[in-house]
């Protein structure tokens, strides 16, 4: 019975991973490129993110950002790799052009660089299972920061998708993935749903398919224009592993704290 819990029960596989620990060894930074950097100002003005955020508080503001993209470019987890450079204005007009969605990874990328362009420090997160070298699906979500609340939160664009605890405080990969361990209340927005057609639960989204895909997370170093260039030229990745999951190395670490470190 433990063995098939093993391969099927993705939420007793999570809960049974080892926990996260301090690491002292001098870590490379993340870095997050300027909102005064050129091609962000393009992308500020191309999209007008100043109309779609809005005039109220930076948490509408970054809710409504998510929102815009989720309705202007469907999610599509069988398309293939766009022909285009890897930044939002191009991946956009393709998509109009040829009437097309992104799958989550691209989708995170236009997300990534309209928070940058506003200001809000942001990463794209890919969240992978402990199979991660047999399994295919992952999923890829935004980790942006807000100040408002000193902390980072969760934006899923392919889903329309948010998650917070019991009180309505919005929560960060890092806390979902602890709750969800130690079985406390999260609470997933009511609107979050797939292309506007499949309602999202809670026991759907969070407790089957994130919880498969957040046992191992990775973040580029640098956030920026083009993170993930089609050339494969980007930053290297950092990757946040349970305790001995993965042998230790520069751009491998057990410490969620220096993951999720303030900009």
């Amino acid at each position: 019975m433990e063995k098939v819990r093993e391969v099927g029960d993705y939420l007793y596989v999570l809960k049974k991973s080892p926990a996260y620990r301090e690491d002292a060894r001098p870590m490379p930074e993340f870095t997050y490129q300027s909102a005064m950097d050129g091609n962000l100002v393009r992308v500020r003005r191309y999209f007008n993110l100043d109309s779609i955020a809005g005039g109220g508080d930076e948490i509408s503001q970054i809710k409504n950002l998510m929102y815009w993209l989720h309705d202007a470019i469907r999610h599509d987890g069988g398309s293939g790799r766009p022909d285009c450079a890897r930044n939002s204005i191009a991946m956009y007009e393709l998509c109009k052009r040829e009437g097309r969605g992104l799958n989550f990874r691209f989708l995170a990328q236009v997300l990534n660089e309209m928070y940058l362009a506003m200001g809000f420090p942001s990463r794209f997160v890919t969240c992978q299972s402990k199979a991660y070298d047999t399994d295919t699906d992952c999923h890829v979500i935004n980790m942006v920061w807000s100040r408002q609340l000193g902390k980072w939160i969760w934006m899923d664009a392919s889903f329309a998708a948010y998650v917070t605890d019991e009180n309505g405080l919005l929560l960060h990969p890092g806390e979902v993935r602890e709750r969800l361990i130690k079985g406390l209340p999260l609470v997933l927005n009511e609107d979050a749903n797939w292309n506007h057609k499949t309602k999202q639960t809670k026991e759907g989204y969070l407790e089957n398919y994130m919880a498969k895909n957040l046992y191992m997370l990775d973040a580029h170093l640098e956030s920026r224009f083009e993170t993930e260039p089609a050339d494969g030229s980007g930053s290297r990745q950092i990757y946040l592993v349970p305790e001995g999951f993965w042998s230790l190395s520069e751009y491998a670490t057990y410490d969620d704290r220096y993951f999720r470190q303030a900009p």
